[in-house]
């Protein structure tokens, strides 16, 4: 690249370093720097819900990370700065081509070319997705399931699921469901620990002599 094209980007730069102090030095005067507090109005950030700040916090972690993304695109302004001094701008640092021009124009922090670049974030991409254990990981409860072998009768995954979730339980005339539906995995309902727990006294008189009941099937009768 001759001098009179490194010059012009450089004036980019520098431009695009001066707009991004300018921004940073306005973050800090219109927002607090101190602590939490400061962000609303409140006598105490002891809240009686989790959503009663959740305004404020969500603000304030959008207010950081705006200030991080500026302090970033400085430090890749500075990068390409110092690889103009050095006579290696405009050269991927990947594959070692000249990146072109058109690309410079449009970002003149570019360090890589576009070729380079797509594989570059295919790869990131691969990265942010979830954890390759989790190809090869059964359903919930998979590797500690075990109702389906009948000669097991241990403590399994399900029972230690069943044990942590009892402590979200809630009163059932304060809400309709647990926290995360936690019932659903109840093996008993409530009240009736035992199955023997569930026959009411009149299927129980149901039973007996000289007591027609369609419901109760013959052969749990009681004979003469």
């Amino acid at each position: 690249m001759d001098k009179k094209r490194l010059e012009h980007f450089k004036h980019l730069l520098l431009e695009e370093r001066k707009a991004a102090i300018d921004t940073l030095e306005r973050m800090n005067e219109n927002e607090p720097n101190t602590s939490f507090k400061d962000y609303f109005d409140e006598l105490s950030v002891y809240d009686n819900h989790p959503a009663d700040i959740g305004t404020e916090l969500f603000q304030m972690e959008m207010n950081f990370n705006l200030k991080e993304n500026e302090k970033l695109h400085l430090k890749e302004i500075d990068h390409a700065l110092q690889k103009i001094e050095d006579g290696t701008y405009g050269q991927c640092i990947t594959c070692g081509k000249e990146i072109p021009e058109e690309r410079l124009e449009i970002l003149p922090t570019a360090v890589q070319c576009m070729e380079c670049e797509k594989d570059r974030l295919s790869i990131h991409m691969e990265i942010d997705t979830r954890p390759v254990e989790e190809e090869v990981l059964s359903p919930p409860f998979g590797r500690s399931f075990k109702d389906h072998d009948s000669r097991y009768n241990g403590f399994d995954g399900e029972d230690a699921w069943q044990e942590v979730a009892r402590f979200n339980k809630t009163d059932a005339h304060r809400m309709a469901l647990d926290w995360y539906d936690n019932n659903m995995y109840d093996e008993n309902v409530s009240g009736t620990p035992e199955d023997v727990d569930r026959i009411s006294q009149e299927y129980y008189m149901g039973q007996l002599e000289e007591v027609e009941r369609k419901d109760i099937p013959h052969d749990q009768r009681k004979k003469k």
